[in-house]
């Protein structure tokens, strides 16, 4: 359902005008795809204010912290920021003995036309640079994070001087590291393809420069909604197909999908591949014993979703396919460039509505016996003024901490999410 054909009219005209702000803007999205990148630098030239927001995100999340902000002030909207640009980038890089560097020029730089490539130029020393135009007009945060990932491509080796194991291996590209359990979440990704005999050659955005200069050696690219730009440019570049995947492995059901999928594309779907999957799915269903008493109270049970398009599907297909929820709402908070027009979100639920402000998405469910909410920080405020159980599960989700190595995708992701919802549920008066 989209945001303007809602059924409660008389409603909905109490709400304010439509805004935007779920996604943030291409600078965030910029930022998000290379931040804690071990080995690069990030410098954010924009004034001080553009980058405080996302520098307190940065901070509470598991991210590693490697941004600075070049702090442009008034008087460079009429001269232009580059030479406060020359002297930060000396400050910060002309003692190591190793200069990578991304330049994110924000709203100012941008609308004033600055000539930050030719500051590179001349800043008195080589240094590998990237730079990605991040004026908040030109796009959202999906936008920026494709612009970002594709640009890293120029850092990457050619595959000729990589060693190659000789089993096939992928790169997974576009699974985000700010999610809420993002880290157990890939390294369950890599455990699950292992089981059918894949590696997993490198994730993008990377952890380090190593990783990332590695991944022209994989096979195939596996491109998780963001990234058809680097996926694009890897295979005009070193001859690497991709595919597209439209949504994370959540539940028994997804997750198998999934790995039979990649493995028949790299030729690999033998029986021993299906009985590796069959004693996985086994070991799923022995560790939900203790919750059977618990599972029949989920049936039927109104749900809403708020999440990234990828994560959305599915959960989605998760909650209601495997869990038998009734999925009332949901509301895709942001999505890749390349996802377009209507998916088959709609066939899961009735009403989607696509990066709307919190008081739509409110009114939505104002209307509905919703039991639980799976979203992010940002609709805590809803779920308390309705008294929804809220479990944080999508960005940003800073104002949780995630200790233990337990995922939410994958066949390990089963019993973790079982395990929230169920607590959720019964907990509530």
């Amino acid at each position: 359902m989209h945001p303007d054909e809602y059924k409660n009219e008389k409603s909905l005209s109490h709400c304010p005008a439509f805004i935007d702000p779920a996604q943030g803007d291409r600078l965030l999205g910029a930022f998000r795809a290379v931040c804690g990148i071990k080995g690069v630098d990030v410098l954010v030239h924009a004034p001080v204010g553009c980058h405080w927001g996302v520098n307190f995100i940065e901070r509470l999340s598991t991210m590693k912290t490697n941004a600075t902000l070049s702090a442009l002030r008034e008087r460079s909207v009429i001269f232009g920021g580059e030479e406060s640009l020359r002297k930060t980038i000396q400050i910060l890089l002309k003692k190591r003995k190793h200069r990578y560097l991304v330049l994110l020029a924000g709203n100012v730089p941008s609308i004033v036309g600055e000539d930050w490539q030719g500051v590179i130029q001349d800043v008195g020393f080589n240094l590998n640079a990237i730079t990605v135009d991040c004026g908040g007009f030109l796009g959202k945060m999906g936008n920026g994070y494709d612009a970002c990932l594709a640009e890293l491509c120029a850092w990457m080796t050619d595959p000729g001087d990589l060693t190659t194991p000789p089993w096939p291996t992928v790169n997974l590209i576009g699974v985000q590291w700010d999610y809420a359990r993002a880290e157990a979440d890939i390294n369950e990704l890599r455990r699950i393809l292992k089981l059918v005999g894949i590696g997993v050659n490198a994730v993008i955005p990377p952890t380090s420069l190593a990783e990332l200069k590695k991944a022209p050696a994989a096979n195939l690219n596996i491109v998780f909604g963001y990234g058809t730009q680097l996926a694009r440019r890897m295979q005009e570049q070193w001859g690497i197909g991709w595919i597209p995947y439209p949504q994370y492995p959540y539940g028994v059901a997804g997750t198998r999908d999934f790995l039979q999928h990649v493995a028949i594309v790299l030729g690999m779907d033998d029986p021993l591949t299906n009985k590796r999957l069959q004693r996985e799915e086994a070991k799923v269903l022995k560790a939900l014993r203790m919750a059977q008493v618990y599972l029949p109270a989920l049936y039927e049970l109104p749900v809403v979703l708020a999440a990234d398009l990828l994560q959305a599907r599915g959960l989605a297909v998760f909650l209601s396919g495997e869990l038998g929820m009734q999925i009332g709402g949901i509301h895709v908070t942001s999505a890749p460039d390349a996802a377009t027009g209507s998916d088959e979100l709609e066939t899961r639920c009735p009403n989607v509505v696509r990066q709307t402000s919190w008081e739509r998405l409110g009114v939505l469910t104002e209307n509905m016996d919703v039991r639980l909410m799976l979203g992010s920080d940002l609709d805590q405020r809803m779920a308390r003024e309705q008294r929804i159980p809220l479990i944080l599960i999508a960005y940003p989700s800073t104002s949780r901490i995630c200790l233990t190595p337990l995922p939410y995708m994958g066949f390990g992701g089963v019993p973790t999410l079982v395990e929230e919802i169920v607590n959720a549920v019964v907990s509530t008066p």
